[in-house]
């Protein structure tokens, strides 16, 4: 089933799709500390989220950590505070914290480790963490992959990228880091945990937004200036599937009255995929669920006879 709601009057900062043993659940932040869970197969509202942070000295900040688990039972991937950024594995035995853009520190069975970050590089302008291996990875303003496996830093490696000041550079991990994609303006580049590139591919819009299912093997871009949403196939970066993200939010059964579509061509805000090619992603304060079958089909590249 395809769904459209619409939650909120504001740009919705984030979505987070939470694959549980029972039900999968998609989560919306609409504030850095409010999230809404919607049932991943129809739409229905089931609850939120709000975490008031604490201080990491505090002796309230195990109840606040226990506190970060989805109604299915799955840790909150990442949690935004005014002081730092958290990232938890799929356990929730170890976390990542992003400490202002100043440090990356992690912290496993009570013990801090400071990652060691090369004088100059942070704030990463992306940043991307593997909440299975605990693959830590950020670009630099100059588009070079900085990666770490927990608290072992493996390298510094040049993806290269041409970031600009204007477009924005992504990055993602898939579980198991077994394909990191970045992508800066018309480029997109596939690497492995290793940093070694595996794929390079030249498109022909700019990238605003990516995402990547956790099995590493469907991506999603949105196009920033004609909102269409495009899938891939990995690791050879293969199209298969594109539509607008308008015509998708018309295609989708609404959970309740919308007083206004969005305009022909605005593009997704947050983007995610499934294992199923199941698509999430936001206009403004709306929230579409689409799937492959509503997209339009692309040819495949077939060999020479």
């Amino acid at each position: 089933m395809t769904w459209r709601v619409h939650l909120t009057n504001q740009a919705i900062q984030r979505l987070d799709l939470l694959a549980g043993k029972k039900e999968s659940l998609l989560v919306a932040w609409s504030q850095r500390d409010r999230a809404t869970y919607f049932q991943l197969s129809d739409g229905i509202e089931i609850g939120e989220h709000q975490h008031q942070a604490v201080a990491r000295t505090s002796d309230k900040w195990a109840e606040f950590v226990g506190s970060l688990v989805a109604p299915n039972g799955v840790h909150l991937p990442i949690i935004r505070t005014a002081t730092f950024t958290l990232y938890s594995t799929v356990d929730g035995r170890a976390r990542l914290f992003d400490l202002g853009g100043k440090e990356l520190v992690w912290e496993a069975d009570g013990k801090d480790t400071p990652l060691e970050i090369k004088s100059g590089t942070l704030p990463f302008r992306a940043q991307a963490f593997d909440p299975v291996m605990g693959v830590v990875g950020g670009l630099d303003e100059k588009g070079k992959l900085h990666l770490y496996q927990q608290q072992i830093r493996v390298g510094t490696f040049d993806l290269k990228l041409k970031p600009t000041d204007e477009d924005p550079l992504l990055l993602v991990i898939s579980e198991g880091a077994g394909s990191i994609i970045a992508a800066a303006h018309t480029e997109i580049v596939l690497a492995d945990s290793g940093g070694k590139v595996v794929k390079r591919l030249s498109v022909h819009y700019p990238v605003g937004r990516l995402a990547c299912s956790p099995n590493g093997k469907l991506l999603a871009t949105g196009d920033s200036e004609t909102g269409v949403i495009r899938v891939y196939e990995l690791p050879d970066l293969i199209p298969t599937h594109q539509r607008h993200a308008v015509d998708l939010i018309h295609r989708a059964t609404p959970t309740q009255l919308i007083a206004e579509f969005p305009p022909q061509g605005a593009g997704p805000g947050a983007l995610v995929i499934s294992n199923q090619g199941q698509i999430a992603f936001t206009l403004y304060g709306m929230i579409c669920m689409s799937t492959l079958k509503q997209m339009d089909a692309l040819p495949r590249p077939q060999p020479l006879l």
